[in-house]
């Protein structure tokens, strides 16, 4: 592989000095030297490509710590609602979208991403309203949570919710049409589609269809600079396992992939796989676990300690959201993954889901004598409270904050959600920073493109959609978010000694900016572009020929 040299930029190396340089040198792959441009150009020889940064800044790649790059590529398939502001534009588009290539052969129409909280009156759709599309080709249209999902009368006739006698999964919720009601009103929670058995319901899409799917979501990824990212959602009931395994097999992913095996599939899918060496195939790992305590605070199912500030129509005034599990059934499973030395990944948004993980977990380690570094990490913290953060970092636990909340629903939680008071301290980073512990940010794709930019301008700023600062005191400094999306990613996937900072021998994972997040002010970091991505030296994506060859 040709050596290349970029030189004349600002390199952010992110290494423990937080030291700047100008040039690197990349060969086979791998980060040969880092310094000053005459220091790295003296390193050249005939062969070597010099690409002048004139200026621009480069970072590590983006480290991805938590999401659905399946799921992403299924959404490329399906209608997408995320833009949608009232109930009527969701039905027209799904309307349209049915009309100009209807479902056939068992097929399902499938929207994802609306948000009712964008609604006037914020009602979800019903069975009735979807019944209006078509009562014989089955519909679902999922929440942009990704906890609840509305469906017409052929999908709940499908998934067995009808009669008087259905069974409704535990941990799952079927809302009726009226309390003294057993009939389905559509909405469904939780468990309810998420178990494993539900999620067989829906037919998926053709195998070589999601094949491509994927490819064209990575495409989406690099455009964002990111090197490495996760799908959460591999199980025995779908292909999630096979796409991945397949898009390896044929050389199809061009960045880093790290699958996390779903409960109940888990110990079948790691014993399958024997002791996790957490090592990559063609760019493919399956290297974890995931489970999940609750739901999300914007589908008012996560799981509090203290009332909803606005309890939501028809339920109790103590309405605190709800568990998914049992204690015994989680520290069972805690149990079972550390006895296989598995990393487990664990879905805790409401500080009661956050109590019962970090109970379970220390429960586990007691039970099995276990001290190896297991790194456990929980998924977005939205309620994990001050008090809860000694008990973090005892356990050696990793949160990866979804803390773009404060963005998109910082004025839900702040008006309804958690209240003015609670809601300061959502996505609690400024008080991990505090407690030396190591954290991510994430967007959870595909609730949220996983768009890292957005993320460190989030940390830094705390600004709500209608510029509301939400917990001022938890911002944290734009280094301190560079290594939220580089280094503390790496190192929560146990690969800090090869990725997450520009130092020699490391892997040449590297995204080029425009402009330097330490330099800018700081409300403008959400309009730095990403101009190149590199993996392992190759480029993967171009915005467009600003880079000068020298």
């Amino acid at each position: 592989m040709t050596k290349k040299i970029y030189f004349n930029g600002t390199v952010v190396t992110v290494d423990k000095n937080e030291s700047i340089a100008q040039a690197i040198l990349v060969e086979e792959g791998k980060i040969k030297a880092v310094g000053s441009n005459e220091e790295v150009l003296a390193l050249a020889d005939e062969t070597t490509e010099k690409i002048d940064l004139d200026g621009k800044t480069i970072l590590p790649g983006f480290i991805d710590p938590h999401g659905h790059v399946v799921a992403v590529a299924q959404t490329l398939m399906i209608v997408t609602l995320g833009d949608v502001t009232s109930k009527e534009e969701l039905l027209s588009r799904l309307k349209e979208a049915f009309e100009s290539d209807p479902p056939t052969d068992g097929n399902w129409l499938i929207g994802f991403g609306y948000d009712n909280t964008k609604f006037e009156g914020g009602e979800h759709p019903t069975k009735f309203d979807l019944d209006q599309i078509s009562t014989e080709v089955p519909i679902t249209v999922s929440h942009a949570s990704g906890h609840l999902s509305a469906v017409n009368s052929k999908a709940l006739e499908l998934y067995g919710y009808v009669g008087d006698d259905y069974i409704v999964p535990e941990g799952g919720v079927v809302r009726t049409v009226s309390p003294d009601s057993k009939e389905p009103n559509g909405v469904l929670e939780e468990n309810a589609i998420l178990d494993s058995e539900k999620k067989k319901v829906i037919k998926a899409p053709g195998f070589e269809e999601v094949l491509k799917a994927v490819v064209k979501a990575q495409k989406i990824y690099a455009s964002l600079g990111i090197t490495t990212t996760q799908d959460a959602s591999v199980e025995e009931a779908n292909h999630y396992n096979h796409i991945l395994g397949a898009c390896a097999q044929n050389n199809m992913l061009m960045i880093d992939i790290v699958g996390l095996a779903t409960q109940p599939s888990t110990m079948n899918l790691m014993k399958n796989e024997g002791t996790p060496k957490r090592e990559y195939f063609n760019h493919y790992k399956l290297a974890g676990a995931k489970t999940w305590l609750d739901g999300s605070p914007q589908g008012f199912t996560a799981w509090l300690s203290k009332p909803y500030h606005v309890v939501p129509e028809g339920q109790p005034a103590d309405y605190c959201g709800y568990g998914t599990q049992t204690d015994e059934v989680v520290t069972n499973y805690f149990v079972d993954c550390i006895n296989l030395n598995v990393q487990v990944h664990t879905h805790v948004n409401g500080d009661e889901a956050c109590a019962q993980f970090l109970r379970c977990y220390k429960k586990a380690l007691e039970i099995t004598g276990s001290k190896a570094d297991l790194r456990p990490v929980m998924v977005h913290c939205q309620a994990l409270r001050e008090d809860q953060l000694d008990d973090v970092k005892e356990i050696g636990a990793i949160p990866t904050f979804f803390n773009d909340h404060v963005r998109f629903w910082g004025d839900l939680h702040h008006d309804q959600v958690f209240g003015p008071e609670r809601a300061q301290n959502i996505s609690p980073i400024g008080w991990a920073l505090e407690k030396g512990i190591k954290f991510t940010l994430h967007q959870d794709p595909p609730v949220k493109m996983p768009n890292q930019i957005i993320a460190m301008h989030t940390a830094v700023n705390r600004t709500t959609e209608s510029g509301r600062v939400l917990g001022a005191h938890q911002r944290i400094s734009v280094m301190e978010a560079i290594k939220a999306v580089t280094i503390n990613g790496a190192y929560q996937y146990f690969e800090e000694d090869v990725k997450g900072s520009i130092e020699v021998g490391k892997l040449a994972d590297l995204v080029i900016l425009d402009k330097n997040p330490l330099e800018v002010d700081t409300m403008e970091i959400e309009n730095i572009k990403v101009l190149e991505t590199i993996k392992e030296g190759k480029t993967i994506f171009v915005k467009e020929a600003e880079l000068q060859n020298a």
